[in-house]
């Protein structure tokens, strides 16, 4: 009891003080993104996204744990229409506890590929479970996706974890997600609800650099 309190006063701390603005948000995300990128395995990645629906990303999740753990992290996603142009995008939070045997503290970046309408719509609503309503897997790993991996579109959302180069799919089952409000209404200027977010077309130079970084990754929408 008394190690999950510590993580739990430890992961109030980070979120006090980890706020981030929400142009840094996306500037971080772009460099989570180019990182992604120049690993050997990302080709996959880059499969999966030319199916995409949309596309979160956290630049940096921050896990905490002594026995029990925690983790924490901030940030947004991005729709991908039909005419393969990208809206968005809508901020959010990310809350996990974990078990077991485990010690220290960790940053990582996170990057959550979406693949149907289902999957996106469960960002939509607030204090939303991962692997609830929409099915959540560890994302598959190599040069190209192969006939083995489960990449068929039965699991709406897969996962991944970027750090210091090394790029592995990661489960995420039970992590919590809610709207970041304040960070919405601070980037747009008003109180949006999030699907009004959602149809508006990215615009800005910060989100429209990330959104031609995509671009030149994934290549047009098939």
């Amino acid at each position: 009891m008394k190690r999950l309190l510590v993580v739990v006063i430890l992961m109030a701390s980070l979120m006090a003080f980890g706020a981030s603005l929400p142009r840094e948000r996306i500037q971080n995300a772009l460099s989570i993104l180019q990182e992604l990128s120049e690993t050997e395995d990302s080709g996959s990645f880059a499969e999966l996204m030319s199916k995409s629906n949309g596309i979160v990303i956290y630049p940096e999740m921050v896990k905490a744990a002594l026995g029990f753990g925690g983790q924490f992290g901030e940030g947004f996603l991005l729709k991908r229409g039909e005419d393969g142009r990208w809206y968005g995008p809508l901020f959010l939070k990310l809350y996990g506890i974990s078990y077991g045997f485990q010690a220290g503290v960790q940053k990582s970046g996170l990057v959550l590929v979406i693949m149907n309408e289902k999957g996106t719509e469960g960002f939509l609503s607030n204090n939303v479970t991962l692997g609830g309503s929409a099915s959540i897997s560890a994302g598959p790993t190599g040069k190209t996706l192969s006939a083995d991996t489960d990449y068929k579109l039965e699991a709406a959302i897969y996962s991944y974890s970027v750090s210091n180069g090394i790029f592995a799919g990661v489960s995420l089952g039970g992590s919590i997600v809610r709207q970041d409000t304040e960070t919405n209404r601070e980037y747009y200027g008003l109180s949006l609800t999030p699907t009004e977010i959602i149809e508006r077309e990215a615009s800005g130079v910060e989100i429209e650099e990330l959104v031609g970084f995509l671009n030149s990754l994934i290549g047009p929408k098939e």
